[in-house]
């Protein structure tokens, strides 16, 4: 494991325990429907391109992805933090993992969100961040739609991604 990824796994057990604590010390009795640990699938298409010292094409790449994450109520708002593993092989960067803090704001069985994080893996640890909505049909199960954006300039090569996935979320509360 490289220092990338121990850095990434120690800030993922941070926000996690935090929220937990979060959440304990303050439960809510009104709380959103989005509270509370989740894990989720989910299913995309990657967007990228590189240009410099190694060139490729704008292509597409169909992945899956991952995702595990615990939010909590604050106020009005959501937040939370969500580690993540997207598989896209025939990306410019190759399958990249990370951690974001997700912001939202839920509207009864709705909520509209930006994520902000890092992603690592090939060729750096880069910011990453994206716009999304999740619609809570079940009381355990949601779908998402969201589109993620990073880029790096390493090596004298200038990479993007573009990813837009639909997900599906199991809910522990």
């Amino acid at each position: 494991m490289n220092k990338i990824s121990r850095l990434i796994l120690a800030i993922s057990i941070v926000l996690l325990s935090g929220a937990v604590r979060a959440q304990a010390e303050s439960p809510l009795a009104n709380g959103s429907q989005f509270a509370g640990p989740y894990v989720g699938l989910k299913l995309g298409v990657n967007n990228s391109n590189a240009s410099g010292a190694i060139s490729r094409a704008s292509h597409n790449t169909v992945f899956p992805g991952f995702t595990a994450g615990y939010n909590v109520d604050v106020d009005r708002f959501v937040i939370g933090a969500e580690a993540f593993a997207d598989l896209h092989n025939g990306s410019s960067t190759g399958k990249d993992g990370g951690i974001d803090a997700r912001f939202g704001m839920p509207f009864q069985q709705i909520m509209p969100y930006a994520r902000l994080g890092f992603t690592a893996q090939e060729p750096s640890t880069r910011l990453h961040w994206g716009l999304g909505v999740e619609y809570k049909f079940a009381r355990h199960t949601s779908a998402l739609g969201e589109w993620t954006t990073d880029w790096s300039n390493h090596d004298g090569t200038r990479r993007r991604n573009n990813s837009y996935t639909v997900g599906l979320q199991y809910h522990f509360n």
